[in-house]
């Protein structure tokens, strides 16, 4: 089946997507092959960020409240007989009240995230991501399915530098603040205004060399000590990992349950390594806190905190990791290291990485066991013809493939009634 012949019955409309301009691309992907597109913009920054537009697009400005948005949605829906929406997640709230309708009307719901592997991957999902996923949840189907499926590679290796992240992000915040007269009632899915944020991320920008700096000697002495420890990524409070798919409304809960029951639970000669996200706003001094709580609860000396460090390297070492639900957790299954999850994950399954529902995490430190290499084998080939497209939504070249990986999955997943 020819894409072009495919895909020139479909009406594709776009809400926001990533901070970058892998929508602009993915539009002129779109119109190529023959679908027709609509771009609805919902704030200023989505305004930058689209740019002077594409003559073949229907581009629209969204400036109502968002109380109002399902009404207006509706009608576009029903005046460009849209058949297919793409949004960047699934949980900020005009999305959700987007996908609800979409999903009444049998519109194709497409959902794209960072990437449940980073390393070369970004996520793109029919219907949801992450606990809204259609991934399969029984392991002995997954195995099934794999066996069909081509052999997992990891992707090639893209440009991702963070500095491609800020410059798209200071181009869509100064869209914000020039157009706000345009869109007063937009209110951002984040908990905090940006102006807010500033406060704690200029301050990490100004002294982040010092921090690198000071991470690797804290590494370079952890290093030294040769007794085993436990790797436990921090991820962003402001995460909808954290904020849907745990138990826990702030990190430091995550915190507390972690080091609390490494103290009391894990062998006494090993130690736990806590790491902060790299995208971290420095609004809650993570350092001061772990400390204090580690002291209160007596094991300050087997804690460490440092603010970078080569994940994969930290993994490798590591005896196993521990964590909420971050995609780090992936990386350690590839790696072949126990696996807790503290929160929902798409990879928190039997034979995979251990979670509430099969073992408690007070038992976890001594009881922890590697996941099958079989398992992990047939889990990755399911979730790369599934819920992965090769590239990323930053550099030139990672858009591109993204783009044409996308237009793959639009055309597959159709055609498969997926």
């Amino acid at each position: 089946m020819k894409m072009t012949s495919f895909l020139q019955n479909r009406v594709f409309l776009m809400l926001q997507g990533p901070q970058s301009p892998f929508f602009k691309h993915l539009a002129c992907y779109l119109h190529n092959n023959g679908a027709k597109v609509i771009k609805v913009n919902l704030c200023g920054g989505d305004v930058f960020l689209w740019g002077r537009g594409l003559p073949f697009v229907k581009t629209l400005w969204y400036q109502g409240r968002s109380c109002s948005f399902p009404a207006f949605i509706a009608k576009l829906y029903s005046k460009f007989n849209v058949t297919d929406i793409l949004v960047y997640g699934d949980w900020r709230p005009m999305h959700q009240d987007a996908i609800l309708l979409a999903k009444h009307r049998n519109i194709s719901v497409w959902v794209f995230e960072e990437g449940y592997l980073r390393q070369g991957f970004a996520t793109l999902e029919k219907n949801g991501v992450n606990g809204r996923s259609s991934l399969n949840r029984d392991i002995g189907k997954i195995i099934a399915k794999a066996q069909a499926l081509p052999e997992f590679i990891p992707a090639q290796k893209f440009d991702n530098r963070l500095f491609l992240k800020v410059k798209y992000a200071i181009l869509h915040h100064t869209g914000n603040v020039v157009l706000f007269p345009f869109f007063m009632c937009y209110r951002t899915h984040r908990p905090h205004n940006i102006l807010f944020e500033l406060i704690g991320i200029l301050p990490r920008y100004i002294v982040r060399k010092s921090r690198k700096y000071h991470s690797a000697q804290t590494l370079k002495a952890f290093n030294r000590q040769k007794s085993p420890y436990y790797f436990y990524p921090l991820q962003l409070s402001s995460d909808s990992q954290i904020q849907l798919y745990s138990p826990y409304i702030r990190q430091e809960e995550a915190i507390t349950t972690v080091i609390a029951s490494f103290a009391r639970f894990a062998p006494k000669e090993s130690r736990l390594l806590i790491k902060n996200h790299p995208l971290d706003n420095g609004l809650t001094p993570y350092r001061k806190f772990i400390a204090s709580m580690s002291e209160a609860l007596g094991c300050k000396e087997r804690v460490t905190f440092v603010e970078d460090g080569n994940v994969n390297l930290l993994i490798d070492k590591a005896k196993a990791v521990v964590l909420v639900n971050s995609t780090v957790g992936l990386s350690a299954l590839l790696k072949l290291k126990p696996v807790y999850c503290l929160g929902f994950a798409i990879y928190a399954l039997k034979g995979l990485a251990h979670s509430f529902a099969d073992l408690s995490l007070n038992r976890f430190w001594t009881e922890g066991s590697k996941p099958q290499s079989s398992i992990v084998e047939s889990f990755c080939r399911v979730l790369r013809a599934e819920a992965l497209i090769e590239g990323n939504f930053y550099s030139d070249k990672a858009i591109e493939c993204a783009c044409a990986e996308s237009i793959n999955r639009f055309v597959q997943g159709e055609a498969h009634g997926c």
